[in-house]
């Protein structure tokens, strides 16, 4: 291989690398909810923390695991004002978590839980909604 095309290799190379974190990739989505989960766990305000932890009051979570993402339908109430109702909404990036939560039981022993998520980039926003899937 010669100079310019070991050359032109690297800077493929590089430049997908670089737009693996795109606005809306799965990739995206990952970090938004790593970064949500981890104010959950701190005890910091959220968009991950689920109804019945909310509801009975459990304390955080202890740990977490991704077990798979794929694509989804994006969540129709994914947008902050209803006078502006967006009418893209179903062509927008959403995602499907399947996450298995760990807790610390009542009895000092670890609780897992699997929730599902899904998540959904607003292109008009610029934001992550993340519901929760019953």
């Amino acid at each position: 291989m010669t100079f310019w095309q070991r050359w032109c290799v690297l800077v493929v190379v590089c430049l997908s690398g670089c737009t693996a974190n795109t606005a809306g990739s799965e990739a995206a989505a990952r970090n938004h909810f790593d970064s949500e989960f981890k104010k959950w766990m701190a005890g910091q305000a959220n968009t991950v923390s689920t109804m019945s932890s909310r509801t009975r009051g459990l304390s955080e979570p202890i740990s977490y695991e991704i077990r798979s993402m794929m694509s989804d339908k994006p969540d129709l109430l994914a947008f902050k004002d209803p006078e502006k109702f967006p009418k893209d909404w179903e062509s927008w990036p959403a995602y499907k978590a399947n996450v298995a939560i760990e807790w610390k039981s009542q009895a000092g022993t670890p609780l897992t839980k699997i929730t599902t998520y899904t998540l959904t980039w607003n292109t008009t926003e610029k934001l992550w909604y993340v519901t929760e899937r019953f």
